[in-house]
Order: C-alpha cells, then structure tokens, then sequence
C-alpha cells in the first residue's frame, strides 16, 4: 500500500510539473541536418521539429551536411557525425 501511494505522488509531482514522461521513454530520431551556423566551436543544428540543438567542441563547418541522433522536442543531441 505504501509504494502504490509513492508511485501516485511521484505521478502527481511529474503532472504538476509538466514533466512528460512519454518523451523520456520516446524514441530516438536520426536525421540528416545541415550545420546553419558554427561560432567560437560550436555548431547549430535544426531538425525537423524546429527545435535548434547546440553541438560543442564541433568539427564541422558551417553548411555541412551531418546525422544527428535526438528526441523529439528536447534540446540535446545525443549523438551526430559525418555522413557516410
């Protein structure tokens, strides 16, 4: 009874929050964006869910076409390189 009324708070703070639990468990998209601008080494990216996603420490150049792994809607990329 103790860890169902936990479960249903912790529920309730994510709710209240506007945390959504479906975008941690969402899967992960892999797309092939172009670099739009690169300054002091790091790089913007914009996938297709026109959310801009910062890259840093970058290797690629302004205009470059790389793949990027993300999560729709949320900001970090997870993973990206060339094109092979």
């Amino acid at each position: 009874m103790v860890v169902l009324a936990i479960a249903a708070g912790v529920l309730i703070v994510f709710l209240i929050s506007g945390f959504q639990i479906f975008q941690v468990l969402a899967p992960a998209i892999t797309e092939e964006v172009p670099v739009i601008l690169k300054q002091n080494g790091v790089c913007i990216v914009e996938a297709s869910d026109d959310v801009p996603r910062e890259i840093n420490n970058c290797t690629y150049e302004q205009g470059e076409q790389i793949t990027i792994t993300y999560k729709r809607e949320q900001p970090p990329v997870e993973s990206h390189g060339p094109i092979q």
